[in-house]
């Protein structure tokens, strides 16, 4: 399919035909919650002569099949009768009964390039007699035009046809709408015509523009149109002639197969190069025309050069010292600097792959991990898909070791898990000394499921006294996605010198989901919340429940209630608040269990939460007679959402009929050596 096919097939998912008795009609698309825009000239009266109009207060959108009534703001809502409706000729229409959860096109206030490529889409009855259809016409940027004392897009090369007007004018190099189609240059030529600059929405309906732009709504079909739209205009300006032949050159020198390099930079979920790379200017051309896999991802061209100036850096080291993961030291300027050349060319932010704190780079040992995922069985939430991953670094690739398509019970996953633990363990001896056991676990079985207990066949030797066992969260909602990301940050760079990045959830008081909700969000430094009780009911299961939404990676919790409060529910407390809420009368079970984790806390860099809670587990079962111990029943969340879970459209292995675990061929389950990503804690 050629670009504007592409296009077209995507931006479908967006764009509306706007509908009414005795208007005009035309085009519109989604642009915010229950919101389209469009022009004033198509919700105005159909065949106006020359005196005064006004728009129609309400109008019909079709989209999707369906239909949906709006009610009009128009900017200007009267016109005089002339050819061109006045500056900015802009309306929102505002659905009644908008549907539920759909997307929306992102705007800029950018100013295309001069001479850039620009795609249009709308309906037009040109070529289909009474029934407009949607299509699309790939313009050029001509120069701005100004009308009405206003500054317009004018845009040439392309047919912009009746019926079009109201559509969006995207940017393939920013994936954004940065204009609304409103007239052909000249009744019945091809030649383009004018586009309202989004600017205008800013300046006309601040309200509308504030929903687009604050609004997180990530979603597959704009995000594989974002990406289309930057892969087919923007890889071929990503490199200079002398980038491209230095960083060939770099790639060449590693003394890696090329093919290698390129799995690594694109990931597991990538597009496979049409052919096998024969040299390193096919894995460079590959890499540049590639598109990320998932949304949020590192594009693959900078991830290869993330990884060849990694390896410089390492071969500049030799093997004396610690490396440095951002690859900076021993690296030619131009290759050093090049990832965030490239990410700026694409139009995207970049972070570098390792945070700091100052000068200082924030380390931590690379570690591996074996993942185990219970998936619910569609609604039945008693019957569980169990898949079981193995990782040996964080920037590595997830590779199936079990993964079922039959319905298992809670305990069958347990057995099945005692099965086939030892065997990938075994497999993954190499990487052994930072080996975690990963949990990844709908959010109702989180409270209460004791995976930390479970064993190999020796009831005395749990598996959280073995590994470092941490659970995660495997249903977080998509919109949750930043705060989460900026809340690890913090909590791996250890810049949290007098910040609130530690706070605690009580048992003496009650308090409601949205007050917990707004007291996490309003403490953006917040990363990781104490549970002073069981969060299986009452306030705490909600405050747990808020803090996932508010993207809080790390909670820690024991599995018992406060028989003090059991039942009164809990409170989100201030943490300057001391343990028992100020109140006389000592301590209860609740408070003594947060004293006792803060004082373990005190002075341990909180990356090392996950092995700290491995001391005291063990260290509650070397004391046998004390009860309170905060080790027992400890439970850790530890959700690091830099790491993409694993393939979970990958299709599942089929088991034996007896039951038995499903496995990879042996060739498959050998383990692979680690690569160059490291973990921070």
């Amino acid at each position: 399919m050629d670009a504007l096919g592409s296009f077209l097939t995507l931006v479908g998912q967006f764009v509306v035909r706007v509908r009414g008795d005795g208007i005009r009609g035309g085009t519109g698309f989604l642009t915010a919650p229950g919101r389209v825009l469009t022009c004033a000239h198509v919700v105005s009266p159909a065949g106006a002569g020359s005196g005064s109009v006004r728009t129609a207060d309400r109008v019909r959108v079709q989209w999707a099949g369906g239909y949906y009534d709006g009610t009009v703001r128009a900017e200007p809502a009267e016109h005089q009768g002339e050819r061109l409706w006045r500056y900015p000729d802009l309306a929102v229409i505002t659905l009644l009964e908008p549907p539920r959860g759909h997307s929306w096109l992102p705007l800029s206030d950018a100013v295309p390039a001069l001479g850039s490529r620009l795609y249009a889409a709308g309906f037009s009855a040109v070529y289909e007699r009474g029934s407009p259809q949607l299509g699309g016409a790939t313009v050029e940027f001509e120069s701005p035009h100004t009308y009405d004392g206003h500054e317009m897009l004018k845009v040439k090369g392309g047919e912009l046809a009746p019926g079009m007007s109201g559509g969006p004018l995207l940017d393939p190099t920013l994936g954004r709408v940065v204009g609304l189609v409103t007239t052909t240059r000249k009744d019945g030529w091809d030649l383009g015509g004018l586009a309202l600059p989004a600017s205008a929405v800013r300046d006309r309906f601040p309200d509308v523009w504030a929903d687009n732009q604050h609004a997180d709504r990530p979603d597959d079909h704009l995000w594989d149109l974002v990406t289309e739209l930057r892969h087919e205009s923007a890889h071929r300006r990503l490199l200079s002639h002398a980038e491209r032949r230095e960083l060939v050159a770099a790639a060449a020198g590693l003394g890696m197969d090329p093919n290698a390099l390129y799995w690594q930079a694109v990931g597991r979920l990538g597009r496979a190069p049409d052919k096998p790379l024969e040299d390193f200017t096919a894995l460079v051309r590959e890499c540049a025309d590639a598109q990320p896999a998932q949304l949020g991802a590192v594009h693959p061209l900078v991830r290869l050069v993330e990884l060849v100036r990694a390896e410089q850096a390492r071969g500049s080291r030799g093997h004396q010292g610690r490396i440095d993961p951002a690859g900076t030291t021993g690296v030619p300027d131009r290759i050093r600097d090049l990832p965030a050349a490239i990410a700026s060319r694409l139009g995207q932010p970049y972070t570098p792959p390792e945070e700091t704190v100052g000068s200082q780079p924030v380390r931590g040992p690379r570690y591996s991990s074996i993942e185990v995922r219970l998936s619910p069985l569609g609604s039945n939430r008693r019957r569980y898909l169990l898949s079981m991953w193995k990782r040996t670094d964080t920037s590595g690739e997830s590779v199936p070791v079990l993964c079922l398509d039959t319905g298992l019970t809670f305990s069958q996953a347990r057995d099945h898990v005692r099965k086939m633990l030892p065997q990938t363990v075994a497999q993954m001896r190499e990487y052994a000394e930072n080996l975690v056991i990963e949990f990844a676990l709908p959010t109702p079985l989180l409270a209460k499921a004791m995976v930390d207990e479970w064993d190999l066949g020796n009831a005395w030797a749990p598996l959280g006294t073995m590994f470092v066992v941490v659970l995660r969260a495997s249903d977080r909602a998509p919109v949750t996605h930043g705060n989460w990301v900026s809340r690890w940050r913090r909590l791996q760079s250890g810049a949290h010198e007098d910040v609130a990045i530690v706070d605690w959830v009580d048992c003496h008081d009650d308090s409601d989901i949205g007050e917990m909700f707004a007291t996490l969000m309003s403490t953006e430094s917040l990363s990781v919340l104490g549970i002073s009780y069981q969060p299986d009911s009452g306030t705490a299961k909600l405050a747990l429940e808020a803090a996932l939404y508010a993207g809080v990676p790390a909670a820690i919790w024991p599995r018992t209630s406060c028989p003090e409060h059991s039942g009164e529910g809990a409170r989100h407390r201030g943490a300057g608040t001391p343990p028992g809420g100020g109140r006389p009368g000592g301590m209860c079970a609740g408070d003594r269990f947060q004293r006792s984790v803060a004082q373990q806390m005190s002075g341990q860099p909180l990356s090392d939460l996950p092995r700290l809670v491995k001391k005291l587990r063990i260290d509650a079962r070397t004391r046998g007679q004390d009860p309170d111990h905060c080790g027992r029943a400890l439970t850790l969340l530890w959700d690091d959402p830099t790491r993409a879970a694993p393939d979970a459209g990958a299709p599942a292995l089929a088991g034996p009929s007896d039951g038995a675990t499903a496995q990879l061929p042996a060739e498959q389950r050998t383990p692979r050596r680690p690569g160059k990503g490291e973990q921070r804690w």
